[in-house]
């Protein structure tokens, strides 16, 4: 019997990572081929809402990382893990208590057809929320929309 091959942790991450973004995008390009784009983000949406699927998963990030407060400082924090752990890379532009600015140069969550794009805004508002409430979140750049990075501010309003 051949002995069993070690596999690094990073590298089953990496093909776990891949195979999650490959599924989302997948199941994303179907919904919009049979139900059209709106539909599609309208389910997405609703999908990450229903048994509070985004707001179980932030909760485990912030527990297992050991994260706390619900300021912008904690929710960039929070999706340096999450960026890290699925493969994306960014960098930090600004990061106070009441803003987080960063940049992300590659994305494999990204979609080929624009008009679903919208589908990881509808993600990261809800980490958002789910942390603070009171959170917003702009996207003035996306690799989707042809841009070189995407840029993500989010704001705690006083």
């Amino acid at each position: 019997m051949a002995e069993k091959v070690e596999i690094p942790v990073e590298t089953k991450y990496q093909f776990a990572a891949g195979a999650f973004a490959d599924t989302v995008k997948g199941f994303l390009y179907a919904l919009r081929e049979k139900y059209g784009a709106e539909a599609t983000l309208e389910f997405f949406e609703m999908w990450c809402k229903d048994g509070d699927r985004v707001k179980n998963m932030t909760n485990t990030i912030l527990t297992a990382f050991k994260l706390e407060g619900n300021d912008a400082e904690t929710i960039g924090k929070w999706f340096d893990i999450y960026l890290e752990l699925f493969g994306f890379e960014s960098t930090t532009l600004e990061r106070s208590k009441t803003i987080n600015r960063f940049k992300v140069t590659k994305c494999p969550t990204k979609t080929d057809h624009k008009d679903i794009s919208g589908w990881s805004l509808i993600f990261d508002t809800m980490v958002a929320k789910t942390i603070n409430p009171k959170a917003t979140w702009e996207t003035p750049k996306s690799i989707c929309a042809g841009d070189p990075y995407c840029e993500h501010v989010i704001k705690i309003e006083e």
